[in-house]
């Protein structure tokens, strides 16, 4: 008895998952560097706030089709999203306060950690 290894749908639904759970990462990732700049030194920049919320939308709708293809017993599905929830609320947390300059095209991080907003034209 030979075993058919490549029409396994539950296979093929989980490695699917699996490379949609890592582009959810990477575009995490991505929107953690398209602002680290802006966060980790005082001074005027290019206000990127905007892109890093679209890139944060386009992962978390990733990680929730990542675990509708992983199905609703799959615990690495469950702990893939576990653990992408808990990046997002951290990008959350760092990019709130910036998200006030939505309209702006420049931000100035403060001293004391704050933003302000500014146009450059």
């Amino acid at each position: 008895m030979a075993m058919d290894m490549g029409r396994d749908p539950a296979a093929a639904r989980g490695c699917a998952a699996a490379v949609v759970f890592l582009l959810s990462g990477a575009v995490l990732l991505a929107s953690f560097l398209g602002t680290g700049e802006m966060e980790t030194f005082p001074g005027l920049r290019e206000n990127r706030a905007p892109l890093a919320a679209g890139l944060l939308t386009v992962a978390v709708t990733a990680a929730v089709g990542g675990l509708l293809l992983a199905g609703r017993r799959s615990y690495g599905g469950r702990a893939a999203v576990a653990l992408l929830g808990a990046v997002t609320a951290l990008r959350l947390w760092t990019l709130a306060p910036m998200l006030h300059c939505w309209d702006h095209d420049s931000v100035g991080r403060n001293a004391d950690g704050s933003y302000s907003c500014h146009d450059r034209s």
